[in-house]
């Protein structure tokens, strides 16, 4: 189940009810019609066949998050800890490979004029 770093999870009753439905959209579109998988289908296939469904679906919602965030970069995230105040000066395509397969995003970039030191904008970065 997915639970946030405070031991809450997301899964609220009314996620889980829209996550019902497009599992049953999701089996439909699989299987090709609405009463499918066919009788007698193995339990094996119709674990393969959603695994392969839940995998795309998760690295299609991981690809989704990281672009909204790089698009959504708030300019807070360019204050150091050291006190400086770097500059944004472009993305990076970057290629991260998951348990679900390959996520595209796009990296933030930024310089220290002071340092003149270029980095990416990832907290293991700011020492």
């Amino acid at each position: 189940m997915a639970k946030r770093v405070d031991g809450k999870s997301k899964l609220t009753p009314e996620i889980r009810q829209r996550l019902e439905a497009a599992a049953k959209q999701a089996r439909e579109w699989v299987s090709g019609e609405p009463r499918s998988p066919e009788w007698g289908t193995s339990f094996a296939e119709i674990e393969s066949d959603a695994k392969e469904v839940g995998h795309e679906f998760i690295r299609l919602l991981m690809e989704q998050v990281s672009q909204q965030q790089t698009e959504h970069l708030p300019d807070s995230s360019l204050a150091l800890p050291s006190g400086q105040t770097a500059v944004r000066i472009g993305m990076e395509d970057r290629t991260l490979e998951t348990e679900s397969g390959a996520v595209q995003w796009k990296e933030p970039k930024a310089y220290l004029p002071q340092s003149r030191k270029a980095f990416s904008l990832s907290p293991k970065h700011w020492a």
